[in-house]
């Protein structure tokens, strides 16, 4: 496929962060023809969204990175702990113990776990992601990844969308394209061009987390071994002259990510004294490169698209990081949407198919982006004094002070099972409703559950396998015991045009007791789409889970 020529293509994406690129691997994975246009040069070598969550991990498992992705993270057997400091090399105030890679993979395995899932959170840089998925996307014929190109205009059709797309000042292509999904950031062209506004929280005014950040990217080749405090992953700096949160990037390089307020209308601060303020004392230091970005923001599009074209990522949605959020809910709207655009693309998607992607997302996006404002607010709120670094009584009381309140709420920014596994799609139109209750919705705690509209839940296989290994790439009937072939649930299939797979799992006390039916139909994000015990009404069920409901 050549862009630089008038085009044709399934799906067009703008934008090639890692939602765009994610999406495009999606649909290069089921053979859609995918165009995707990003007006950057090409990757930035900058780190961003530094967490991947557990239920992002699992969707890179089934593209085959997720192994290359954690061998770029963290040493294996490193603490990812998440301390609180007077300043970096004074006082230790709070710790919020978590494990190293290794132990969290351990964890998983064992019985009664809080994380359920295929794979744990892994602590990585957007910057290692990036490269991994553009290979992945890369390596699909059906695929064309250009950057240096800006979607410039578009004008929407009865049967598909007209972009141009502009290189430079003059030269211009046009890409006619059966669908287009804005992949392209919170300051998307797509959202603007669609007339289609954020709705949410535009940005809390506090001292810290909100307002103008500075994000610099550098190298101090002393800082860890003069550092006089157990291994962290995650350090925040609570003195208000120095309050500010430097992340480990690469231990091995001596590479680290340093987060901190600027002041509204004045000019960014010399980096040198901002470290010093930060540290209690001058480091010698390289800046690699730097960004600025806005906190205390909560705000998501009233709609996540119109007509054939969509959005999804920050396009859709803006969150403050507190809970790392932000890039992990971008790509479960890719997870969803991908399958989705494929069966429309060959004609297999029923009218209501597409208009779901906004009933179950949208609601994710707002709950999750309150929570983060939560944590920011709960951050905000946190006391902070010039004596924290003081000796005698009276620094010795605002540290506890300071404490008390970092133990009541700095855990549930990190530690998140409920946010990462549990979001339902309950209410939307491609979901069999069944009587009874969701769980609860807590963020920090996840109970499994396979009513219809929530992730089928995880176990892991006698072998030692994953489950989720063994779903098929569009539909899967899980099947607990031997129940024969199910011939009538093969033959809708067919007539639905979708690929099914039969996956028989033992009918044991303990998967009985976690599936609660004989059958259920998995959709192709892992969702259950319906449960139950016959199969003569196959047809119809299966009908409804594509749209035609």
């Amino acid at each position: 496929m050549d862009i630089e020529q008038n085009s044709q293509c399934d799906v067009l994406i703008i934008g090639a962060g890692p939602v765009g690129l994610f999406l495009a691997c999606e649909l290069g994975s089921r053979g859609v023809s995918t165009i995707v246009v990003e007006e950057r040069a090409g990757l930035v070598p900058h780190p961003k969204a530094n967490t991947h969550n557990a239920r992002s991990m699992e969707i890179y498992r089934q593209h085959g990175i997720a192994l290359d992705l954690r061998d770029t993270g963290l040493p294996m057997d490193r603490a990812t702990d998440v301390a609180y400091f007077s300043r970096l090399f004074g006082h230790e105030l709070h710790r919020v113990s978590l494990p190293s890679p290794r132990a969290a993979m351990e964890e998983l395995r064992e019985p009664g776990t809080r994380w359920p899932s295929a794979e744990p959170q892994l602590r990585a840089s957007q910057m290692v992601l990036e490269p991994l998925l553009f290979n992945r996307a890369s390596s699909f014929a059906s695929v064309d990844i250009r950057f240096g190109w800006r979607a410039s205009a578009m004008v929407a059709k009865e049967d598909g969308v007209s972009v141009t797309i502009t290189r430079g000042d003059e030269e211009n292509v046009r890409i006619e394209a059966g669908y287009v999904v804005g992949c392209d950031g919170g300051r998307s062209w797509t959202r603007r061009e669609l007339a289609i506004p954020f709705i949410g929280d535009e940005g809390l005014k506090m001292e810290f987390l909100g307002g103008r950040m500075q994000a610099t990217y550098f190298r101090a080749p002393k800082l860890l071994e003069r550092f006089p405090h157990a291994d962290t992953w995650m350090h925040w700096i609570m003195h208000p002259q120095g309050r500010s949160i430097l992340v480990l990037i690469d231990p091995a390089r001596h590479e680290f990510l340093l987060h901190y307020q600027l002041p509204s209308d004045q000019p960014t601060p010399d980096f040198g004294a901002r470290l010093a303020a930060m540290a209690g004392e001058p480091m010698e230091f390289e800046i690699i490169s730097g960004a600025e970005w806005r906190a205390g923001i909560g705000v998501v599009a009233e709609q996540y698209g119109r007509g054939r074209v969509l959005l999804a990522g920050d396009a859709a949605h803006l969150f403050t990081p507190t809970g790392g959020f932000g890039v992990n809910t971008g790509i479960e709207d890719a997870f969803n949407l991908g399958w989705k655009l494929a069966l429309a693309s060959r004609g297999a998607a029923g009218p209501a198919l597409l208009d779901s992607y906004t009933a179950e997302r949208r609601p994710v996006a707002i709950r999750n982006t309150r929570y983060a404002l939560e944590l920011a607010s709960g951050n905000g709120a946190c006391p902070v004094s010039p004596e924290l670094d003081a000796d005698g009584p009276e620094g010795e009381a605002t540290r506890a002070e300071t404490s008390r309140y970092l133990a009541r709420f700095a855990r549930w920014e990190f530690d998140t099972p409920g946010i990462q596994l549990g979001g339902r799609y309950d209410g939307s139109p491609v979901i069999v409703t069944e009587a009874g209750e969701p769980p609860v919705d807590s963020a920090t705690q996840y109970v499994p559950s396979a009513l219809p509209g929530g992730r089928l839940p995880h176990m892991w296989m006698a072998d030692g396998a994953s489950l989720f290994d063994r779903l098929g790439q569009e539909f899967t009937l899980l099947v607990l015991g031997e129940r024969g072939t199910f011939p009538a649930w093969t033959d809708a299939a067919k007539q639905a045009g979708v690929d099914l797979r039969i996956v028989a799992i033992p009918d044991l006390p303990e998967t009985r007791a976690l599936y609660e039916a004989d059958i259920l139909l998995v959709r192709p994000d892992n969702y259950v789409a319906w449960r139950g015990a016959a199969d003569e009404t196959a047809l119809p069920l299966l009908m409804h889970a594509i749209g035609f409901a």
